[in-house]
């Protein structure tokens, strides 16, 4: 009998996605573990590997065309079976389109990162595949589109060689009239004073306004963003926490190797799991708007910014890691996200999440709560101030932290509860080493 391959679900907010090629086409041989396409979701590009061996009888999501979470875009078995029909989709005229030809340079070897599987398929993630196609970001590809840029005249600057939003603005405004030329140089030897020799001159700014629509991703934050600020009555709590203690731990580990990386940020997590231990009730959501959902697990997410947008990779079961695992595990995730390449399993699962634009220098901002979750963490920068201890005035690094809740499930307490503990366990960092 025929397998049905189905559009997975690779993120949390993820309800449809589009076929951007298909690796194989109909009446080709499949090997367990073989690329079958390349999917835009809402958060990355990533490739969908077969897990059953046989030939794909039939493609009925074709490139450029989107589907449900769910429909199914392709089935796999014996040569020669015939194909039952399916209510819920039917051929659509793309697939029978054939695909354009590409250059064909030596292929590129990435390493698909392990996803979880599923019973018809699994997961992995890409900037690109062996068949040579060229690796653009969907904000960069839309903005080469309306100003008929070919792609492959391109240089990436991103990731593995992606092109991104920067290199199209960078090509567009270089042209022959940006050239500067060279002024001769002087017929007496004197050396010119520094200020009126000729500076590089940085790339023309375009004066006339444009436009460009949305990316996926883009149109995805808008549209979650906008849920949660109308459906999600937001509540803030801030406290001041003094960051000195953390500041030491940290340069004394950095100088073991296993410690090597190990950041602020990863102090912020644990602590961040060690005060929902200590009041779980902020780890908790609002579901079918008259339920109270409990997950039962502390999966914190990392919300990162990317090129095109935000990820949020998820740290699960953050409070059962040791510091050490948190800083590899969260290392890990992070840079898979930003070269765009995160596996579903990154992006899906998470209960609370944390915003930190300590590198920014700010100091001090709300975040908008993560639709299905309960409660979002924005931590600062850690500044030296005067602070007052035992009635003298002495120099301290001091950090606010504030906690965003949906008051509707979480209260004033339950907030002020938290940011105790994590207070506490961040002002006295051996009570995360425990």
């Amino acid at each position: 009998m025929a397998i049905e391959i189905k559009m997975p679900q690779l993120s949390d907010t993820m309800d449809s996605g589009k076929i951007l090629s298909w690796n194989k086409q109909e009446g080709d041989a499949i090997d367990r573990g073989d690329v079958l396409a390349e999917v835009e979701t809402d958060k990355a590009n990533l490739e969908i590997e077969s897990f059953h061996k046989g030939v794909l009888l039939k493609i009925i999501t074709g490139a450029n065309d989107s589907a449900n979470v769910g429909d199914v875009i392709a089935y796999i078995g014996e040569a020669g079976e015939s194909i039952e029909d399916t209510s819920n989709t039917a051929p659509k005229e793309s697939s029978n389109v054939a695909p354009e030809p590409t250059p064909a340079p030596a292929p590129e070897v990435e390493a698909a990162p392990t996803a979880t599987p599923t019973p018809s398929h699994s997961i992995s993630s890409t900037n690109g595949s062996s068949s040579g196609r060229i690796k653009a970001s969907p904000l960069a590809k839309q903005m080469a589109a309306q100003k008929n840029i070919p792609l492959h005249t391109v240089t990436g600057s991103g990731p593995q060689g992606r092109i991104v939003k920067r290199d199209i603005e960078q090509l567009e405004s270089s042209s022959p009239q940006s050239v500067t030329t060279p002024q001769p140089a002087p017929a007496a030897p004197t050396p010119q004073p520094a200020a009126a020799r000729p500076q590089p001159t940085a790339p023309a700014m375009s004066t006339s306004p444009s436009s460009v629509p949305f990316s996926k991703m883009r149109d995805t934050i808008a549209r979650r963003m906008q849920e949660s600020v109308r459906e999600a009555p937001h509540f803030y709590v801030t406290t001041s926490i003094r960051m000195d203690e953390v500041i030491r731990l940290r340069k004394k580990l950095k100088q073991r190797p296993e410690f090597e990386r190990l950041s602020i940020n990863h102090f912020i997590i644990k602590a961040a799991a060690y005060g929902i231990a200590q009041e779980p009730r902020v780890n908790r959501a609002v579901r079918n708007d008259t339920e109270t959902y409990d997950p039962g697990e502390i999966n914190i997410g990392m919300i990162t910014a990317i090129e095109d947008g935000l990820l949020i990779p998820v740290l699960r079961q953050a409070d059962r890691m040791s510091l050490q695992d948190v800083a590899f595990e969260a290392n890990a995730a992070i840079e898979r996200a930003r070269a765009g390449r995160p596996t579903s399993a990154d992006l899906t699962g998470g209960t609370f999440s944390i915003s930190n634009m300590g590198m920014f220098d700010v100091e001090n901002f709300t975040a908008i709560i993560n639709p299905g979750q309960g409660s979002v963490l924005a931590v600062s920068s850690s500044k030296e101030q005067p602070i007052v201890e035992n009635g003298q005035i002495i120099i301290g690094n001091m950090m606010k932290a504030t906690i965003s809740v949906d008051h509707r499930i979480i209260d004033g307490v339950m907030a002020g509860n938290f940011l105790k503990a994590f207070r506490e366990a961040l002002e006295c960092p051996a009570l995360m080493l425990v």
